[in-house]
């Protein structure tokens, strides 16, 4: 089962990227007031609980991707340089996530309102984990693109003989 079925079986009333970007106590209370309201508010508590799981198996993959982008490239050029940022930008956007969703737990306990700091502080994280992992995915693909036109540059260059 996808994130994205279990956020919709939780009730949450407006997708994940839209929840974690509200910027706004009032409307994540909200939202939580609704799961609550239709009795599904501790299938959210376990959605987010896999989601952990997801951000682990995520950040590892990202990690384990852009080293081996970086390790096929050759010594000091682009491709490893783009690899070991796609890593970097993928072990932070995990870490980034994983503190959103330590937030979202302590944002739970609140009833009547949610401090409007934490609500900020909440949805900056999620903001620079999709910012984090955007950059991590482009510099992947462009390591790859790089790597492929400087592999191809390599073959089509003449040999010297000696």
């Amino acid at each position: 089962m996808s994130l994205d079925k279990l956020y919709a079986a939780s009730g949450h009333p407006v997708d994940f990227a839209t929840g974690q970007l509200a910027f706004d106590g009032l409307t994540i209370l909200g939202y939580y007031g609704a799961m609550l309201a239709a009795g599904t508010f501790g299938t959210y508590v376990q959605t987010q609980m896999f989601d952990f799981a997801f951000i682990a198996s995520a950040t590892f993959f990202g990690i384990c991707l852009g080293t081996l982008i970086a390790r096929l490239g050759q010594a000091s050029c682009a491709t490893v340089s783009m690899g070991i940022g796609a890593a970097f930008f993928a072990f932070s956007g995990g870490t980034l996530d994983a503190l959103e969703n330590l937030m979202s737990f302590w944002l739970m306990q609140f009833e009547a309102a949610i401090p409007q700091m934490l609500a900020y502080i909440y949805s900056s994280f999620a903001a620079l984990k999709f910012i984090s992992l955007t950059i991590a995915m482009t510099l992947a693909i462009a390591a790859i693109v790089t790597g492929l036109i400087s592999g191809g540059m390599r073959m089509i260059r003449p040999t010297q003989r000696i």
